[in-house]
């Protein structure tokens, strides 16, 4: 079959088994017609193709390392699709059988059609951004995932260090990354004395949570008025979260989970940002960088702990790396009573950012992986 210049015409992609019954065959057609909707505005050139096949929708990790990426790669020479989560097994295979790729990018099993067994055919490196190997659902697909991928793509050096122990053929650190904002934040040395902690659905990090509420009530005895934000409240939250951090001086908010757009902008009028991270907690060990990223683009100073990736990424210059409570207490409220401090640290931590850890610093690494895996298979 002679490699697609283009998309699957409808006849290859809504060919198949329909099933019984009109509506049936209504339903799975219009899905179909919509998953190749989705994906008509791509433009191929000449070089090798990558197909992307995300854990989910345009939001989170999905949104920063398989929509965002594969975008970015298309400047480095390589044409990319994002094949839509909704779509089938049958219309993804369908699809790739058209476009022939040189490689899949699949983002781990959190998607029930993200297993590489279902494509023998394609050369898959896995995309790993968690430890998911530590989540009692996911440890046996994520394991079995091992030795049927031609490489991994970690998060961080913890999850690399597993994946080649567990029989993948390789693996190679790619930070998350993303797209600096066009518009410059406030000054750093203006905002009022809020304090976030960004984390995704925070009452699952009980050590965590512990930590950063002991933390922010010895910094709101030394300076009371200070705001603690949390962030990811939705429905189904435990409504007596937000009580565990309870403190005399210190007010508390919960912003609701929101697009990634009004949940960067929300750092605009914070100060100090929270990173803590408790390696007691196996499924921490694996954490990178994603809930920083909005920290760096909106020049918020960072405290974080010395655990994970924050030490390989931060310096002296770029950020506070301790793992010591009263270090942190003490780091806090000298960012929050010092604004020349705050914004020396912030715009140094911005600068690395977009050094290291922009959405094209980031496609650039992928691209040089992929190309690396690819002369790899082809030797």
């Amino acid at each position: 079959m002679m490699r697609s210049s283009a998309l699957a015409p409808p006849s290859v992609l809504l060919r198949g088994d329909l099933g019984k019954g009109a509506l049936r065959r209504a339903v799975w057609t219009l899905r179909e017609c919509r998953a190749r909707a989705a994906l008509e505005p791509q433009r191929w050139g000449t070089g090798p193709m990558a197909v992307f096949l995300p854990a989910g929708p345009r939001e989170g990790a999905a949104l920063l390392r398989i929509y965002n990426i594969a975008e970015a790669l298309r400047s480095f020479g390589w044409r990319t699709a994002v094949l839509p989560p909704r779509l089938t097994l049958s219309g993804r295979r369908r699809y790739l059988a058209a476009a022939r790729p040189d490689v899949l990018v699949m983002q781990g099993a959190r998607h029930g059609l993200n297993r590489p067994a279902l494509y023998p055919e394609w050369s898959v490196i896995y995309d790993m951004d968690d430890a998911d190997f530590h989540l009692p659902h996911l440890a046996k697909p994520v394991t079995e995932a091992m030795g049927q991928i031609a490489w991994v793509l970690a998060g961080s050096r913890y999850i690399a260090d597993w994946a080649r122990a567990s029989g993948a053929p390789g693996a190679s650190v790619l930070w998350t990354g993303t797209e600096p904002s066009a518009l410059p934040p406030p000054d750093p040395a203006t905002r009022p004395p809020v304090v976030a902690w960004a984390q995704t659905q925070p009452w699952n990090y009980h050590r965590e949570a512990r930590f950063v509420a002991d933390v922010m009530a010895k910094v709101a005895a030394r300076r009371p008025g200070t705001t603690l934000r949390l962030y990811d409240r939705q429905k189904g939250s435990p409504a007596s979260f937000l009580s565990e951090f309870r403190a005399p001086g210190l007010t508390l908010e919960w912003r609701s989970r929101s697009p990634y757009a009004t949940y960067l902008n929300s750092f605009e009028d914070v100060a100090v940002g929270l990173a803590p991270l408790c390696p007691e907690t196996p499924f921490s060990r694996g954490k990178s960088f994603g809930k920083v990223l909005a920290y760096l683009d909106r020049k918020v100073a960072v405290v974080a702990s010395d655990a994970g990736e924050h030490g390989a990424f931060f310096s002296p210059r770029t950020g506070v790396v301790t793992n010591e409570p009263e270090a942190w207490v003490a780091a806090i409220t000298g960012l929050l009573n010092d604004p020349s401090q705050r914004a020396a640290l912030s715009g140094a931590a911005t600068q690395a950012f977009h050094d290291r850890l922009s959405l094209r610093a980031t496609a650039a690494r992928l691209a040089g992986i992929l190309q690396d895996v690819r002369a790899q298979r082809a030797a």
